[in-house]
């Protein structure tokens, strides 16, 4: 199912990225720092609530269009995927993030693998794409997907 899959690819992202190593951010744009940095934050909190509203808020708008329809329908979804998936994920801590336009990139820690998560600004406010493949999904059009 498609919708499984794309909530487990999320959950995935958020694990992978309980990584990584960095050495601070080389953006110059404190403003978007500061709300990935808060992203990063709620991540946190609803992966350790395992709280399918929150990881929803957290999903690129337009990529919960394309692959849900409605919000409710993704709450509903991911949290059914989340009492499957039972386990906790590891606190994530901001070492770096680089900025291009609306695409970060950003290096966390927090376990002993690494890799960045990239994130995406839609409507002036950052998001994780539903899967690491999403990131190319047209910001603020309401794609509408299948």
């Amino acid at each position: 199912m498609k919708l499984k899959l794309t909530i487990v690819s999320l959950l995935a992202v958020i694990a992978l990225a309980a990584t990584g190593c960095g050495s601070g951010s080389d953006s110059g744009n404190s403003e978007d720092e500061t709300a990935i940095t808060e992203l990063i934050a709620q991540i946190n909190k609803v992966s350790q609530e395992q709280d399918a509203q929150g990881f929803c808020a957290v999903m690129q708008p337009s990529g919960v269009k394309a692959t849900f329809d409605t919000y409710a329908k993704c709450v509903k979804e991911t949290a059914t995927i989340l009492k499957q998936q039972g386990a906790t994920q590891p606190t994530l801590k901001v070492e770096d993030i680089s900025i291009d336009g609306d695409r970060a990139t950003v290096d966390l820690s927090g376990s002993n693998s690494s890799a960045p998560v990239e994130l995406i600004k839609e409507a002036g406010r950052w998001y994780v794409p539903l899967s690491a493949g999403d990131t190319g999904l047209e910001t603020g059009s309401g794609t509408t997907g299948e």
